[in-house]
């Protein structure tokens, strides 16, 4: 949520326009049941403009404060909504409760950010039509390969697995989508897969919340981390994974890559994960938005990378901060 609230009611109405547009774009119309989806932590003013941008457009909207694990009854209305606007502060994406509610149609729309990262990473029609080009690529994919000089080799599979493209907009029945974003990644594998993954200066550490400053490498082998080595940050790295005392923490979440060129690097948080052409994988849960993912377990971490070459069978996706691909490359909209 944003890091810092405003006090002045002004903000909400200052809101009002981004956030109807981005329901309209997410075809949110007269008579749809919409869902707001909050707790204690919920920024109120973003509560206020969802509501107020929803009515405007003529839908039936409602909003729960929920403090605690979902229940039975929270579940039930997700599942009875057209789309849930989920503006809770705690964990969004992993859970049974997201799947159950997209495979029964709902549409999920997660905010999570400042509002001044979300106007600066707008969605836009153009971004989502090269996440869907690259999805579309990454779904008839079987094998995954991802390189860097810094020493990154991993071989990573994913046969049967849907992958699943991010832009921004929750605009199809049983799609999750979070504003602001720009990814192509999916579920692959969880027990295969092997090779070394290296974090080079710059990369980010999103569990930490710091970049890099000495390399960490982390051999993979069965879809799982089995060792760290390096300096600080490995040691680091190594005692967030130990404290969550499970095995499933240390497996295959998801991986791909980001499509969004007007993310910045240096904002920690959502512009690492959808920069544009980095390379972007995460251990631990899966279970919930991604299509055939099987994990649920106490932790998620996600490793955002620079200067990757990575490989969908034998298609060159992308190598040095640039896609290889024309209806991936980003054309200036």
């Amino acid at each position: 949520m944003p890091e810092s609230l405003p006090l002045s009611y002004n903000f909400s109405a200052d809101l009002y326009g981004p956030f109807r547009k981005a329901l309209e774009l997410s075809k949110v119309h007269e008579g749809e049941h919409v869902l707001l989806h909050s707790d204690f932590g919920t920024n109120p003013h973003y509560a206020a403009a969802f509501m107020a941008a929803a009515m405007e457009l003529g839908a039936d909207v409602f909003q729960i404060v929920h403090p605690a694990k979902p229940e039975k009854a929270v579940v039930d209305a997700w599942v009875r909504a057209d789309i849930v606007v989920d503006l809770s502060s705690g964990k969004h994406a992993y859970g049974n409760i997201m799947r159950i509610a997209l495979d029964a149609g709902t549409r999920l729309y997660r905010i999570a950010c400042p509002p001044d990262v979300m106007l600066r990473l707008f969605p836009t029609v153009e971004m989502k039509k090269r996440v869907e080009a690259g999805q579309k690529i990454m779904t008839e994919g079987k094998v995954m390969r991802i390189t860097s000089p810094a020493g990154t080799d991993l071989t990573i599979y994913k046969e049967g697995r849907e992958a699943l493209g991010i832009y921004g907009l929750s605009d199809k029945p049983g799609r999750w989508d979070i504003w602001p974003s720009g990814m192509v990644c999916c579920a692959p594998i969880e027990n295969k897969g092997e090779g070394v993954l290296v974090l080079d200066v710059g990369d980010m550490m999103l569990g930490l919340r710091q970049h890099v400053r000495e390399r960490v490498y982390m051999e993979v082998r069965d879809g799982s981390i089995v060792s760290f080595k390096g300096g600080l940050e490995a040691e680091l790295l190594e005692g967030w994974f130990k404290k969550f005392q499970s095995p499933t923490s240390y497996s295959f979440a998801h991986v791909g890559w980001g499509c969004n060129k007007k993310a910045d690097w240096m904002h920690i948080g959502q512009d690492n994960e959808c920069f544009y052409a980095n390379m972007q994988i995460a251990f631990g849960s899966n279970v919930g938005i991604f299509p055939g993912a099987q994990t649920l377990g106490p932790s998620h971490i996600d490793f955002p990378c620079l200067n990757n070459a990575y490989w969908v069978d034998d298609v060159k996706i992308m190598e040095k901060g640039e896609f290889e691909l024309d209806e991936l490359k980003y054309k200036g909209e």
